[in-house]
């Protein structure tokens, strides 16, 4: 008879093959497709990173495309999904695994790389090299959390719980190899679960293949646990920006090294000082990051003659017509959510002024 963790493992096993969500990286799982769509999924929903991975890969289909593509093209191809220190890690690493002659084999190994934490890397190991290598996410610590009842009051600190889980998730994916179950089936499985069925709120216990080991579940705790977390404290932001149009142009700058957002293309941060623009709109947007809740303002500059209209010095600037610039913000250059859910009032504005 099966332990009680290899009976675990043997059932998610086979509800993962029945069960389990088609997505792009699963129908070929190599490390540079399995690598590329953990660092997407870095704090970024499935259903957002679907789109990107895919354009990414077309863009970029093998790691020595993306050794030897520019920062801006992979900032470009990156734009819209966010917190783009990623894609710049990604192009460091695609680099160092070139010049290492390949892939890392271990997950040791993979912790060395640009962008690569303890999940990923356990990530990368089980699911494209199929060794039994532990993985916690949010999905995966409260399928955990449950089944055995592990809780931060328990454990004493958070730091205390989190070794706890990650010792258990170690042990399930070595034991579930053991009982001949894959590390890539058995760790997808565990976040499919808790991603599908063992939700934070609802879940869906009668559907759950381990409902009678789950210990939170035969004590009618199931959404005790995980234990919730203090409330998150939200960091409120303010943000003034200037877009500068002369005649069929918007002018755009990149945002330096230190700045928030560093790379990117956006409006720029002062009015004109040119004596011929006129201000035609000021609106306000919102939008969250992270922890950061901003208020950003927008104010639209128009003026019909672009010469004599001194440019700030100092930063790294750049003229585009009007006409390229789409819903999605130009195509020649990488810029944020913010920039693109305002871009487009910013040219009703100006053209509703006739330029």
């Amino acid at each position: 008879m099966p332990s009680r963790i290899q009976s675990i493992g043997l059932r998610l096993d086979r509800w993962f093959s029945n069960h389990s969500r088609v997505l792009p990286w699963r129908d070929d799982p190599s490390v540079y497709r399995v690598w590329v769509s953990e660092i997407m999924l870095q704090q970024t929903q499935v259903a957002t990173v679907i789109p990107y991975f895919e354009n990414f890969l077309k863009k970029f289909p093998t790691v020595e495309a993306l050794a030897s593509c520019s920062v801006d093209e992979v900032e470009k191809a990156w734009a819209g999904l966010g917190y783009y220190s990623r894609a710049r890690n990604l192009r460091a690493a695609a680099i160092q695994i070139v010049k290492a002659g390949g892939f890392p084999s271990t997950r040791d190994a993979w912790l060395e790389v640009p962008g690569v934490g303890p999940y990923t890397a356990g990530a990368i190991a089980s699911i494209a090299l199929e060794k039994p290598e532990a993985i916690l996410d949010g999905n995966v610590e409260r399928v955990i959390s449950r089944i055995d009842r592990v809780s931060r009051s328990q454990a004493g600190s958070d730091a205390a719980y989190k070794a706890k889980l990650w010792e258990k998730a170690g042990e399930w994916v070595r034991v579930a190899h053991q009982a001949g179950v894959g590390p890539r089936n058995f760790n997808q499985a565990l976040m499919e679960l808790g991603a599908m069925v063992c939700k934070p709120k609802g879940a869906i216990c009668g559907a759950c293949p381990v409902q009678t080991h789950c210990q939170a579940f035969s004590k009618s705790e199931v959404e005790n646990f995980p234990e919730k977390k203090k409330k998150k404290q939200w960091l409120q932001v303010a943000e003034e920006v200037h877009a500068w149009i002369d005649r069929d142009q918007l002018l755009l700058r990149r945002r330096a090294q230190g700045e928030w957002r560093a790379g990117l293309w956006d409006f720029m941060d002062q009015a004109p000082s040119g004596k011929t623009y006129k201000k035609v709109a000021s609106f306000q947007s919102k939008h969250v990051v992270t922890r950061h809740k901003i208020t950003r303002k927008t104010t639209v500059w128009v003026s019909e003659k672009r010469a004599g209209n001194p440019l700030p010095k100092g930063l790294e600037t750049i003229w585009i017509p009007l006409d390229e610039v789409q819903i999605d913000g130009p195509q020649k250059v990488a810029t944020g959510s913010a920039f693109q859910k305002t871009i487009q009032a910013v040219l009703s504005a100006a053209r509703g002024n006739s330029i």
